[in-house]
């Protein structure tokens, strides 16, 4: 039997080097670069009984306020209908100074650990061209990372949820839980529940040693 050609072979001349730890964030930089993204995250749909859920995996000028929704707003138009897609999609997003912003959603084929999905914000709609080029330079960089044993078999890394680490990264920047409530649209009592949470998942002993972890696992991105 002869053994299946990849992505990455089949679209060599899309390929973005794609590694572990930092170096997937530098892949959704160099995506974004090249192809005229304003953001990009990529993150894994997992099944549940209840719905789909995201969990990201790495993140590109994407604001932590943002995280959740694009990766709800992608999760919901990748398997949100009852059936997984796989094809790239548009979904129209916000409005970000006076102009339309938009999520393009590019799916990989779904596998047992879950379904790899690149979602690039963009504020200007892109022809379909772009699009596809976007697609297969995402599929290439998914293929890459869902090698790694960390994003296939979930390895050693705690599961942070996108709340969680919206929270840990507010933190970063030295916001209260009473401030982090405002942003997030958030009870106080909420956001201690989440950086609790996520502690116990770090093995920390307080929200400022979760952060100090979570920033040296890449969960969330260092403070600019």
């Amino acid at each position: 039997m002869s053994t299946p050609l990849t992505m990455r072979e089949i679209a060599s001349n899309w390929q973005i080097p794609c590694a572990g730890g930092d170096t997937l964030s530098a892949s959704l930089e160099t995506l974004c670069r090249q192809y005229g993204g304003d953001g990009a995250i990529l993150f894994k749909i997992r099944a549940s009984e209840m719905k789909p859920e995201g969990e990201a995996l790495a993140a590109h000028s994407i604001d932590p306020v943002l995280a959740d929704a694009v990766i709800d707003r992608a999760t919901q138009a990748v398997a949100g209908k009852g059936h997984t897609e796989t094809l790239p999609m548009m979904i129209p997003a916000w409005r970000i100074g006076g102009a339309s912003a938009f999520i393009y959603a590019f799916p990989a084929c779904p596998k047992a650990h879950g379904q790899l999905v690149i979602a690039c914000l963009s504020v200007e709609q892109k022809p379909f061209a772009a699009i596809a080029e976007m697609y297969l330079a995402s599929r290439c960089i998914m293929e890459g990372a869902d090698a790694l044993p960390g994003v296939k078999n979930g390895g050693d890394q705690p599961r942070i949820s996108t709340r969680e680490q919206s929270c840990l990264a507010w933190t970063a920047e030295g916001k209260t839980s009473e401030e982090i409530g405002i942003i997030l649209d958030l009870s106080p009592h909420t956001v201690n529940h989440y950086l609790g949470s996520a502690a116990r998942k770090l093995g920390a002993s307080n929200r400022m040693h979760a952060v100090a972890k979570a920033l040296r696992l890449g969960l969330i991105e260092r403070p600019v």
